[in-house]
């Protein structure tokens, strides 16, 4: 008979049935739609006997709904102690608080009274124990642990002195590691194993995951099949989570093979693989695979942004210069106030291609103006992670052997982040570039939150006579001799466009 109970009262029940099974907890429960059936696993501190495990599962039976067609019960031995503990709660804060961890070694986590209830204390900094209480962080370890092990857990947190070693760091190293937050998470439903039935429900963000061993999720949007020289077939499969989008490799095995080739544009899986590098680009494996149910009320969090950098650490400024003899950059004429009022950055971007969440950037290059004047110019070639075309090439004159020893974005981010602090931007289409910078600035946890002007919008309102009001068009009119697609020649030549159409605009 069908009997509607807590999870709480469920426990309880199966708990009474036998001394061995007091500590007896739910690690997971997994739904397979399609089979109407559903599994839960258990964990237990002793070990259960087949006879219990037959009771357990008839008294799962009674609380299931009957829309389940088949019910299973699983139970695994866990025994708890203080080193297994001690690995799981620092590879936990080390995988999900890196803030936490920077200064936390093994040795920091110590586990008393291991039993029904474990104490533990962390041993850190000032500033971790103070990020640990603000973010939860106990909480959600406890939490965790009591999923893993079959026990209660209560946390707590020990000052320890900051080590001679850590105090050789500067402060901006150290500030910027502790401003790192959690990685942001999105928790799916109904799993169905396919590959992973210890994988679990929770996923990365596509746009946080950009190295290492990772989960994440999301709808595929194209998946097709391919076979190696060896002919070994392998599937490509991309992925949309809503934060972004990425694409990985799956190698077919035997034994789930017909289980994959069901899977089809639209479907929902969270995957678990790897991101690395080959022949210098970005590769993601994708090693296991569960469908899932992408959750229909999923809210993107806004990630934790890092403040601007203290100094510059590879990218540095130079003073300006003009290809010119004479330039509106020398003019001695009384700007206008607007002008000399704030501080200006006009820049460009040449990219492998015009969809910002599928493309990389090859090139930034921005001048600055203080006071009306041309002060600084920041540029720099930069390796993407993405294909130049020959298309591309010929139209920006960037190729692959010009950048293959350039610095990555996510290097370059940090500088040019400082550069345009308190300064208006100002770039001629500036939506498209302001996409892709505000895309790889959030990578690296930066918020781009500078007032934007487009000098495109400018023109149309300055000099509505011109039938086109694109660089090139805007820049013959005024006489602007420069390198087009080439970022730091654009910019300038953005720059002596800006200025003289500030000008008009000031004399209306």
């Amino acid at each position: 008979m069908y009997t509607v109970k807590s999870s709480a009262e469920f426990i309880a029940d199966l708990r009474a049935m036998d001394e061995s099974l007091k500590n007896l907890r739910i690690s997971s429960v997994e739904v397979d739609r399609k089979q109407k059936s559903i599994h839960y696993a258990f964990i237990c501190d002793s070990a259960v006997s087949e006879d219990l495990q037959h009771k357990i599962l008839a008294e799962a039976e009674k609380i299931t709904s009957p829309a389940f067609s088949t019910v299973k019960v699983s139970v695994k031995k866990i025994v708890s102690n203080d080193e297994l503990i001690n690995n799981e709660i620092y590879s936990y804060l080390s995988a999900s608080y890196p803030s936490v961890s920077i200064f936390l070694k093994p040795t920091d986590v110590v586990c008393t009274d291991v039993g029904e209830v474990v104490k533990y204390v962390l041993r850190l900094t000032k500033d971790g124990a103070e990020y640990v209480k603000k973010n939860g962080a106990i909480q959600k370890l406890n939490e965790y642990l009591a999923k893993k092990f079959c026990s209660d857990f209560v946390g707590g947190t020990e000052i320890k002195e900051m080590e001679e070693t850590i105090s050789l760091l500067s402060d901006e190293v150290y500030a910027d590691e502790l401003q790192k937050i959690e990685h942001r998470t999105i928790k799916v439903k109904d799993v169905i194993v396919i590959d992973d039935i210890n994988m679990g429900n929770v996923a990365l963000y596509i746009e946080d995951a950009t190295n290492g061993d990772v989960t994440v999720c999301g709808k595929i949007t194209e998946i097709f099949e391919k076979q190696t020289k060896n002919g070994k077939p392998f599937l490509i499969i991309h992925l949309d989570d809503t934060t972004g989008k990425t694409s990985g490799v799956y190698f077919s095995k035997k034994n789930t093979y017909h289980k994959i080739k069901e899977l089809q544009v639209g479907d929902d899986i969270i995957v678990r693989g790897s991101i690395g590098e080959y022949n210098g680009r970005r590769s993601f494996t994708f090693d296991k695979i569960n469908r899932c149910t992408f959750p229909d009320d999923f809210v993107k969090k806004d990630k934790y942004k890092k403040a601007v950098p203290h100094n510059y650490k590879l990218i540095f400024p130079t003073p300006a210069t003009t290809i010119k003899v004479k330039s509106v950059f020398d003019s001695e004429d009384n700007l206008p106030k607007e002008l000399t009022d704030e501080v200006y950055v006009v820049f460009d971007t040449e990219t492998t291609g015009l969809d910002f969440m599928n493309n990389g950037i090859t090139e930034i290059g921005a001048v600055k103006l203080v006071n009306g004047k041309l002060t600084e110019q920041f540029t720099t070639l930069i390796k993407p992670d993405y294909r130049i075309s020959e298309e591309n090439e010929s139209i920006t004159g960037i190729s692959e052997e010009m950048v293959k020893d350039a610095p990555k974005i996510s290097s370059v981010i940090p500088d040019f982040i400082k550069f345009i602090d308190g300064a208006v931007l100002v770039a001629h289409n500036a939506d498209f570039d302001m996409k892709f910078i505000k895309r790889f600035a959030g990578a690296e946890e930066y918020e781009v939150k500078n007032k934007v002007i487009d000098s495109v919008e400018l023109a149309r309102e300055c000099l509505p006579q011109l039938k086109r009001h694109d660089l090139h068009t805007i820049a013959d009119h005024f006489g602007i001799v420069f390198h087009h697609h080439r970022a730091l020649s654009d910019a300038y030549a953005t720059a002596e466009a800006f200025i003289e159409l500030m000008k008009i605009k000031n004399n209306r």
